[in-house]
């Protein structure tokens, strides 16, 4: 979880390829550990339909 953070606050996006690629997990479990961030980091981060990933939430960055 403290990697999908990170990344958000790196580039200020993120989708479930990035966690395939690094992690060698399944489209499922990339999917679920998203959710799983996104249940405990509401403000964190929202969906974007048309570019299908997730973007940080731009107050939340402020916080950072």
């Amino acid at each position: 979880m403290q990697w999908i953070a990170e990344t958000l606050r790196v580039f200020g996006f993120i989708n479930r390829e990035h966690l395939e690629r690094k992690f060698g997990i399944s489209q499922p479990q990339a999917s679920a550990d998203l959710n799983a961030f996104m249940r405990d980091n509401p403000a964190a981060m929202t969906y974007d339909l048309s570019a299908k990933r997730y973007v940080a939430d731009r107050l939340d960055k402020r916080r950072s």
